[in-house]
């Protein structure tokens, strides 16, 4: 469930968010993106109307970018992993090689590796080990799946290959 922003930079429209991020991914410092940000008639405007027109303060700053900035950059990554393994499906699917699934389970497999990096934030070891070991059946379970359809491809090769009898 989500819960309504409540902070000053949470309440900001999603494209001037977007923009921050972008520029602390760009390495921009919080120096320069404050004043340009309480510079804007847009954000004059909220903080008129829900902060009694106080400016974003650094405080502000730190807080919304120690809190939300991780989880934009993850999110980043996800989405630059998905946009390359679709392309590379694409190829595959083109060369005709591996099936729709094949795919899938690379996909689901990449998103897994992507979420491996969360487990480095917890700060707690016991819900670290608690992620972990649900991650680890997961992919126990994909791993099955793929020896499964190793199985399956050894089996369609010994059923089309000619029998010793027909040589005869």
């Amino acid at each position: 469930m989500r819960h309504a922003p409540i902070g000053k930079i949470s309440r900001l429209p999603h494209h001037i968010r977007q923009d921050i991020h972008s520029r602390l991914r760009d390495g921009q410092p919080a120096s320069q993106i404050i004043p340009s940000l309480n510079a804007m008639p847009e954000v004059q405007h909220l903080l008129a109307a829900q902060f009694a027109g106080h400016p974003l303060s650094p405080a502000n700053f730190s807080q919304w970018k120690k809190r939300h900035h991780p989880d934009w950059l993850l999110q980043q990554a996800a989405l630059s992993e998905t946009s390359r393994f679709m392309s590379e499906s694409r190829q595959l699917a083109q060369a005709g090689e591996g099936t729709v699934t094949d795919n899938l389970a690379l996909f689901v497999a990449a998103h897994y590796a992507l979420a491996t990096v969360q487990f480095g934030d917890e700060a707690d070891p016991a819900a670290r080990w608690k992620k972990l070991r649900a991650l680890c059946r997961d992919v126990v379970a994909l791993r099955r799946g793929d020896q499964l359809a190793q199985r399956l491809n050894l089996q369609r090769r010994q059923l089309c290959r000619p029998s010793s009898s027909d040589d005869q």
